[in-house]
Order: C-alpha cells, then structure tokens, then sequence
C-alpha cells in the first residue's frame, strides 16, 4: 500500500505550452501563468537557479523549459525561461537530500490529496500501529518495517502533507507550495526502525522545515 506513496507525481501543467531546450545560463526560473488562451506565459513564481555567492544550484540537465511566446529577463538581461519542473543539487541544499524537486501540477492540493489516499487507507489497516504527535499522525506496519506519517505542512492552506519511510529512505512526494506549485524530496532513513515512530517523527517534522528553509529565500511571491 504504501509503495502507492512514494512515487514522485510527475501530473504537470496541462498547459498549451511544449517543451524545448533551456538557454545556456540562467539565474533565475519562471513557473509561469495561464492565460485566458489556455497557454502559459512569464509572470508566474520565481524561483532562483543561482545562489547568493553565484554558485549554480540546480541540476540543469533536469530542468524541464517550456516554449512560450516571450521570456523576462534579468538585469544584466540574461534570460529567465518558463519551466514546469527544477531540481536541486542535493549536495549544495546542505540538508542531507537525495533529491529535491519543485514542480508545477493543475492543483497542488488535489494533487497532494492523491498522495494521502494510501496513507489513509494504511491507517484502516487491523494490523496498523498509529502514533500520535503533536504535529503527526504515523501508521506503522511492523511486517513491512514501512511507516506513512501526515504532518502539518509549513505553507499556508490545509493540503496534506505525506512522508512515507522504509529502513532505506524516505520519501515526501507532495508537499503544496501554493495552488500550482509542489516539491518533492527524498532523503536516507538512516535505518531507523519502524518502532522509532516517537523519534523518527520528528526527525522528518525538522527534515520539511529544512527544506522549507532552504527554498524560502531563493523564491518569490511565496
């Protein structure tokens, strides 16, 4: 059941809008907006490709460019394409990830309903262990040594946040930005035993505001 969580959803921007080639440098990324057309256009959030010192953040070989009609620019008047998906380089995030993605979906919370429904459906399971925490609610299923934890998510808005754990890694396949914007991340469980649901839930509590953290200020309008 809980093999359903882990899966990053890759449901994308169902917009007019068809993939091409990113320029050869860019600082700065655009999700876009939808016009009344139906298509995508600038004008959506940015996010940083560059950090404060001017070290590349991403991995820009996974960065996903739309075409679109026209792109912004930046003041020394690079570029700053339209994207509907960015990865970062887990080593320069300094959060200890595997993986972080940000990626733009129709709607984020219904989207991140989609991957609360199997947590749901461990938790009215007769052989589910359920821990309770202050900011958690974890079903652990002590024959599969896998745990799916619900927390309160850092961003406004009542989207369910989803962090499914196995003795390898664990994995957050939705946490909603805003409407249109989700993050995924993976990251390595250190081992941590299903039986740990008191310790490891809130080890992942501090592992989303990490990331939360680290996205904060490389992004606007957020």
């Amino acid at each position: 059941m809980l093999r359903a969580i882990a899966p990053v959803l890759f449901i994308i921007c169902a917009g007019h809008a068809s993939a091409q080639s990113c320029p050869d440098f860019f600082r700065f990324v655009d999700f876009g907006l939808e016009g009344r057309d139906g298509a995508i256009h600038r004008g959506g959030t940015i996010f940083r490709a560059e950090g404060f010192d001017g070290q590349d953040l991403l991995l820009t070989e996974r960065t996903v460019c739309l075409s679109v009609p026209e792109v912004s620019k930046d003041g020394p008047g690079n570029p700053i394409p339209v994207v509907k998906s960015i990865e970062y380089d887990p080593i320069k995030t300094e959060i200890a990830l595997i993986e972080l993605r940000v990626f733009a979906v129709d709607d984020a919370v219904a989207s991140a309903e989609q991957a609360a429904v199997a947590h749901r459906a461990v938790l009215r399971m007769p052989d589910t262990k359920v821990k309770r925490g202050p900011n958690f609610l974890c079903a652990e299923i002590q024959e599969t040594e896998t745990l799916s934890c619900q927390f309160l998510s850092p961003y406004p808005g009542n989207a369910p946040l989803i962090v499914s754990c196995d003795a390898l890694l664990c994995t957050m396949p939705a946490l909603a930005i805003n409407k249109q914007l989700l993050t995924s991340a993976v990251w390595a469980s250190d081992g941590a035993s299903v039986a740990d649901a008191e310790i490891v839930g809130p080890n992942i509590l501090n592992k989303i505001q990490e990331v939360h953290d680290f996205l904060a200020p490389l992004s606007s309008g957020l």
